[in-house]
């Protein structure tokens, strides 16, 4: 059976204090409602002033684009902002010996927090317009629906 969750700091202090007073492992494990062998680890892991790293934190394949590949897509989308997603993954290709793909690059950029968005086009008021707009709201501002 596999590894259910991690435990946070304050159940391993929990571990630590309640074997320290003299707690045998079996009455800790109840105490803290974890197996016998967290139990044993977190203490040992304690003793030898280990400190231990989430079990999760290293899962899957590593990441296509590390941090210095983060920080060129940063600088590229800050050169061109209204650059696509296309053409910065053929910057990135270019610079890179790893192919990237488009999705590579989209989810990237939604990590870094680089969120497309999309112009709206208005149109321009100059001051002039905006007088003009003014004085025919306050000439008309008493009409009705007839």
């Amino acid at each position: 059976m596999g590894k259910s969750r991690d435990l946070t700091d304050i159940e391993k202090g929990m571990i630590i204090g309640y074997r320290a007073r003299g707690g045998g492992i079996s009455e800790t494990a109840a105490f803290v409602k974890c197996s016998r062998s967290v139990v044993v680890n977190v203490y040992n892991n304690c003793k030898n002033q280990e400190d231990a790293q989430s079990r999760r934190a290293n899962y899957g394949a590593p990441r296509a684009i590390n941090d210095r590949g983060e920080r060129r897509l940063r600088r590229l989308v800050k050169s061109n902002r209204r650059a696509t997603v296309d053409t910065l993954t053929a910057q990135m290709n270019q610079q890179c010996t790893r192919r990237l793909s488009r999705t590579t690059v989209q989810r990237t950029l939604l990590r870094i927090g680089l969120r497309s968005r999309r112009l709206i086009s208005e149109p321009v008021l100059t001051s002039v317009h905006c007088k003009k707009r003014r004085a025919f709201a306050l000439q008309h501002k008493h009409w009705t629906l007839e």
